[in-house]
């Protein structure tokens, strides 16, 4: 593929070829690695979603009011709001990731799990009432 003989032009060609294969089959086949190096994998949206209900799961707080949460985080309106905090830090799956388990979104559920055990807002009025900040 890159022997000798084939010329500048040549050996650039196979090396071009060679890479298309090896992302590729790292998009595919290792989808950590690649979400690692590219920011983007085969099945990122899994990964992010299963790191959001990890930081969920994480909290300190009763299980109704984590089964609400948890509950907005899947409605359309907490997707949107997902949506836009990932579209604040980066639209690439390494940054909505590390943001999904940083101390400023672990923070942001602590708090709104305390404002709703305590009857002073719903989850949807929470997350409503503070939009997401680029980080």
């Amino acid at each position: 593929m890159f022997g000798t003989g084939k010329g500048f032009f040549g050996g650039l060609i196979g090396l071009f070829v060679f890479s298309i294969i090896v992302f590729f089959v790292i998009y595919f086949l290792v989808p950590d690695v690649s979400i690692k190096f590219f920011g983007i994998s085969v099945n990122s949206d899994e990964y992010i979603e299963a790191t959001i209900s990890q930081s969920v799961s994480e909290l300190d707080l009763p299980e109704g009011v984590l089964s609400d949460i948890q509950s907005y985080l899947s409605s359309p309106e907490g997707k949107e709001y997902l949506d836009k905090a990932q579209s604040a830090v980066g639209n690439s799956a390494d940054k909505a990731i590390s943001y999904f388990t940083s101390d400023a979104f672990r923070n942001l559920l602590s708090n709104a799990g305390e404002a709703v055990a305590s009857g002073a807002e719903s989850v949807a009025e929470y997350f409503s009432s503070h939009p997401v900040e680029a980080q």
